[in-house]
């Protein structure tokens, strides 16, 4: 029945879930709203009781001692999703770390809505993993048994661009040939489908769908892309250790630490032992270890994530200012970092462009010319960015835009999905 089903948007960055409440889509609030951080934190000796969302990152930011995570659904494909890993002393896997938030995302609905929820559509990327369809239907398959447990008694999948046309197909008053863009922290995704509100009940749209692409690429890695290019040189990238004492050989500061902080999936494999000996010994070979300085405090005092944190506010305040100024205020020497537009859109421009290539691949596999498309929905955080946006925009100059409820429209669209397939469940 509509009372018992739900959509998921279980997100790299941000997730959503939303019910059908008279055959209309309703988005459950988390602390006033519609999205929630996809973050969790164990506080310091607990393993039981973790904090999500907001008050997860709010209480890692604010130096509460403890494990943060963030990003878990680039695991999804990878071999990381096999291993576990240690949090507060125990060891965990990650299928028990995902679980515990999907858990939190249906029991905060239900509590919300006073109603059990046992059928959920969950929104997937169309590639967890590029070029790899052994490991997209694992991922796919560790997702159903996550939402099984968590339990739902049935899980169905749809992919994120559909949903988000679908989301944007209940208010149109004409048929519509669309392309969906959709931008988020791990992927972006493109479909081009025919929307028409007369349509929008039908069980069957599969003659609808024309193409589906995607590729690994999206916000997490243009926070990469903007840390190595702008925030790691001032911690010593690409600097130079002093020379050898018998070779007289001059090498460059390892390159991987850096690589490794900039990225949200990757930065807790920093606080080992051997590598915190590993980045001591660089810092105190470095040539120039006032710069060195700044990734031994990170590594030293496990932040992280609150370094690229900071990356991410530049980023999003490159896509409203022309030029931001931003003080690392959790290191000990307080290093300013002043970087302007150009410099992020040059950081990010090779993987703006693989972007656009599965844009285009998408037009190709549909078998249809640019100029057929009429409306663009763009959807997913970063597609906010000015260059990205305008690099789209371009390629459909005489397509309207839309852009409604970009972080809550899959959401929605997966919920309209599970009213069809489940309406007589």
């Amino acid at each position: 029945m509509y009372d018992t089903c739900c959509g998921i948007d279980f997100g790299t960055t941000n997730s959503a879930i939303s019910v059908i409440n008279n055959d209309c889509p309703e988005l459950i609030n988390f602390h006033d709203k519609n999205t929630i951080p996809s973050a969790m934190f164990f506080p310091e000796g607990k393993i039981t009781e973790p904090l999500f969302g907001n008050e997860a990152i709010n209480q890692y930011i604010n130096g509460e001692q403890g494990r943060f995570m963030r990003s878990l659904k680039r695991i999804l494909g990878t071999d990381l999703m096999y291993l576990k890993t240690e949090v507060n002393g125990s060891c965990l896997s990650f299928e028990d770390i995902i679980l515990r938030f999907i858990k939190y995302l249906k029991k905060t609905a239900e509590n919300k809505t006073n109603r059990e929820l046992k059928n959920v559509v969950l929104g997937r990327p169309v590639h967890f993993q590029d070029f790899a369809p052994e490991a997209d239907k694992n991922a796919e398959s560790l997702l159903r048994h996550i939402a099984i447990n968590a339990g739902f008694k049935n899980v169905q999948f749809q992919y994120e661009p559909i949903a988000a046309a679908y989301a944007h197909e209940a208010k149109l008053n004409s048929e519509k040939l669309a392309c969906v863009v959709d931008i988020g922290g791990g992927t972006s995704d493109f479909s081009i489908i025919r929307l028409n509100p007369k349509n929008s009940k039908k069980t069957d749209r599969k003659k609808d769908i024309l193409a589906n692409t995607g590729i690994r690429i999206g916000g997490n890695d243009f926070d990469r892309d903007l840390s190595i290019k702008c925030f790691m040189p001032e911690l010593g990238y690409g600097t130079l250790l002093k020379p050898d004492e018998y070779t007289k050989q001059v090498l460059p500061v390892p390159s991987s630490p850096y690589v490794t902080l900039s990225e949200w999936s990757n930065i807790n494999n920093l606080y080992t032992y051997r590598e915190e000996k590993n980045i001591t010994q660089i810092y105190k070979k470095a040539a120039v270890p006032e710069k060195v300085r700044g990734l031994y405090e990170i590594v030293k005092k496990e932040q992280g994530h609150v370094m690229l944190n900071q990356v991410e506010k530049t980023k999003i305040a490159l896509s409203r200012k022309d030029m931001v100024e931003t003080i690392l205020s959790f290191l000990s020497y307080l290093p300013k970092i002043i970087i302007n537009k150009k410099e992020f859109e040059k950081s990010i421009y090779k993987d703006v462009e693989k972007i656009i290539e599965s844009l285009k691949e998408c037009l190709q596999l549909a078998a249809i010319k640019d100029q057929a498309i009429n409306l663009i929905v763009l959807t997913g955080g970063s597609s906010e960015i000015p260059y990205l946006k305008e690099r789209i925009k371009s390629i459909f100059p005489a397509a309207e835009l839309s852009e409604e409820n970009k972080l809550a429209s899959v959401a929605i669209g997966l919920s309209y999905d599970a009213a069809r397939i489940y309406k007589n469940d």
